[in-house]
């Protein structure tokens, strides 16, 4: 792989998962600074939040993914690094209710804290640019080579997938 954007992603590193968990954190500590100066209460319904989001998509749709499938007992890929897998490998395509409940989880993440971030616009000013780079970002630089080809995001042109991780399939 020589590392162009439009090889096929068949392996991450830990400096991805640190390099995207990085630009991740920047809209939810911001989030969670807004949150916090109205109350302490909210911000721990906002980590249960965000943690009841991850948990689902880590089941609803991380399952499925060709990286979760590895012969490996922990997932190494962009979000997550070393998470034990605690549901089997699901090699059938996202189901449209998984899909539903993955785009639900990531608007309920980025939906949440806008009520205490309209309270701070200098804050929601750094929240919405900083998801709408993380967002461009992810969708530029990962969908156009990511080997999960029954993601509703992935952009890799058919004639490139042959082979990439179809459902079902282990890749190496």
């Amino acid at each position: 792989m020589t590392g162009n954007c439009h090889d096929l992603k068949h392996r991450y590193t830990f400096g991805d998962f640190l390099y995207w968990n990085l630009m991740a954190a920047v809209p939810l500590l911001t989030a969670g600074a807004a949150i916090a100066a109205a109350s302490t209460f909210w911000l721990g319904a906002y980590l249960l939040v965000v943690l009841a989001c991850i948990l689902a998509l880590y089941r609803f749709f991380c399952s499925h993914c060709p990286h979760y499938a590895r012969d490996e007992k922990t997932v190494k890929c962009l979000f997550m690094w070393g998470v034990p897998k605690f549901f089997e490998p699901r090699k059938a395509p996202l189901k449209w209710h998984e899909k539903g409940l993955s785009l639900l989880a990531g608007l309920v993440l980025t939906l949440f804290p806008l009520y205490w971030l309209l309270d701070h616009p200098g804050q929601l000013m750094v929240y919405v640019i900083a998801v709408t780079v993380v967002g461009l970002t992810l969708r530029r630089t990962e969908c156009s080579r990511c080997i999960y080809v029954d993601c509703p995001a992935n952009r890799v042109p058919a004639e490139r997938q042959a082979g990439a991780g179809a459902p079902g399939q282990t890749v190496e």
